[in-house]
């Protein structure tokens, strides 16, 4: 079904091309935008950042303690996989220089 959609979008694309006023090239210019001084963009920042959650200090902890666990977890199973592997690489190795 994904592949079917593909192939429309793209046949609608290429009317699209063919119909728009710049011929080939297909997009049209969006309208430009009205400048603001640094006053209004620091306004404008300024309301975005009071817009943003911020978790609490007992989510943090909890979650890097939970990151701290995988890590080690990890460690631990990357140490492992490689003893035994090196383990069973001597083991071929002996095998090989004694016959």
């Amino acid at each position: 079904m994904a592949k079917d959609q593909g192939i429309v979008q793209t046949a609608m694309r290429r009317r699209a091309s063919m119909t728009s006023p710049k011929g080939a090239g297909g997009a049209v210019d969006a309208p430009a935008k009205k400048r603001v001084g640094p006053v209004q963009f620091l306004r404008e920042v300024r309301a975005e950042a009071r817009k943003v959650t911020w978790t609490s200090w007992k989510e943090t902890w909890i979650t890097s303690v939970m990151v701290g666990i995988m890590v080690v977890m990890t460690a631990l199973f990357f140490f492992g996989i490689d003893w035994v592997m090196g383990l069973g690489i001597s083991g071929v190795l002996k095998l090989a220089n004694a016959g």
